[in-house]
């Protein structure tokens, strides 16, 4: 389960996140907050795997906020969200060590997906271009693959099937889909031919 603290001053919209949230099935909401100060006081004592921090918020800022959670508590993930689309904000975030970043106006699925990726060791950023385009950038972060991931990886890649990887490594089919989907998973690869593209790119394979 993945516990997820909201930071935004938007009672509004911090109360619908919630909402929307808690009905997921890997998903609780640990707490919330209206501004940076209550988030710090919170994560001293509360269990948490991701923050989702409001950018523009009173008392205690996002920024602010983001390098004092990072110096308390780096191993706690962070979600920026902004109604702006200023590349260079998102950029300044990344920089102070979130590990990702949303738009206000992202859907609650793209949200969701950002937690999973997030708690999974990935850094997400989604910017609009031009006001009008959305565009997904991902770094992948491919060590967290296993040695066994990253063989099964090179078969796929050489063309194998699934049973013909599986005997080869000795394992059943099942486990070798397994260890696909799981890397697939890992790297946010949608198909498996995505998921070769990204090692190939990587230098992995």
């Amino acid at each position: 389960m993945i516990k997820v603290f909201i930071c935004d001053d938007h009672q509004s919209f911090a109360e619908g996140l919630a909402t929307y949230l808690n009905g997921v099935d890997d998903i609780i909401v640990a707490g919330q907050a209206r501004n940076g100060l209550e988030a710090l006081e919170a994560a001293e004592t509360i269990p948490m795997d991701v923050m989702i921090l409001d950018v523009d918020m009173p008392v205690m800022n996002g920024e602010e906020t983001l390098k004092a959670l990072k110096k308390m508590k780096p191993e706690i993930k962070v979600l920026m969200l902004s109604s702006l689309n200023d590349l260079s904000l998102v950029d300044k975030m990344k920089h102070l060590g979130a590990e990702g970043f949303r738009n206000k106006e992202a859907s609650i699925d793209d949200i969701i997906r950002a937690i999973r990726q997030i708690n999974d060791g990935f850094t997400v950023f989604l910017m609009r271009k031009q006001e009008t385009l959305n565009r997904l950038s991902i770094e992948y972060n491919l060590k967290h693959l296993t040695g066994q991931e990253i063989r099964i990886v090179g078969f796929m890649a050489d063309g194998y099937t699934v049973k013909t990887i599986a005997e080869i490594m000795n394992l059943s089919p099942h486990t070798v889909e397994t260890h696909g989907k799981t890397a697939r998973a890992k790297t946010g690869a949608k198909n498996v031919a995505e998921l070769v593209a990204i090692a190939i790119r990587k230098g992995l394979i």
